[in-house]
């Protein structure tokens, strides 16, 4: 379960792929079948109910940004616990210490951008997941060292999957 913010609105977001480009996407209480196709590294063709979307989706800044039809919309998508415990403790400032970043969601791995020792500032791009047939940006929560790698480009992974620690 996921939680989109659009507008200072949340949605209840569920996942589940049928076949191969399909899922079934349930936002609240409604479900929906979606068909998404990747036109363009990010271009995709999205056909929903029977009508026929086109957009054009980056993400930056731990927000994805989906221009449709000449509008933009600004959609934070967060896994529904770690939100919840972000929320308990006054948002992702409190960053202190060994922090190890985990995927919001399943995925492969395109490629990881980082290694041991390396330094990274907040917003530095770890590495690119694939989910969904979209390329997700995994940006850095906060300043640091790498002191650990768990996952190689070509990797698949789960939800809440170690991704890379962080001191």
């Amino acid at each position: 379960m996921y939680i989109a913010t659009l507008d200072e609105m949340e949605y209840k977001i569920e996942v589940k792929e049928i076949v191969d480009s399909k899922y079934k996407v349930q936002i609240n209480d409604t479900p929906y079948i979606i068909d998404a196709q990747s036109i363009d590294s990010s271009i995709y063709s999205i056909i929903m109910d029977g009508k026929s979307y086109e957009i054009d989706l980056d993400y930056k800044d731990n927000v994805y940004h989906v221009y449709n039809d000449g509008k933009l919309f600004k959609i934070e998508i967060m896994d529904e616990l770690k939100k919840r415990m972000l929320e308990k403790r006054g948002g992702a400032s409190g960053l202190e210490g060994v922090y190890t970043v985990k995927s919001e969601m399943p995925g492969k791995v395109v490629e990881v951008k980082v290694k041991v020792e390396d330094e990274i500032k907040k917003g530095d791009v770890l590495l690119i997941l694939e989910s969904m047939k979209m390329q997700n940006e995994i940006k850095s929560p906060k300043d640091g060292k790498i002191t650990e790698v768990f996952i190689n480009g070509g990797d698949t992974i789960e939800a809440e999957a170690k991704l890379i620690t962080i001191e």
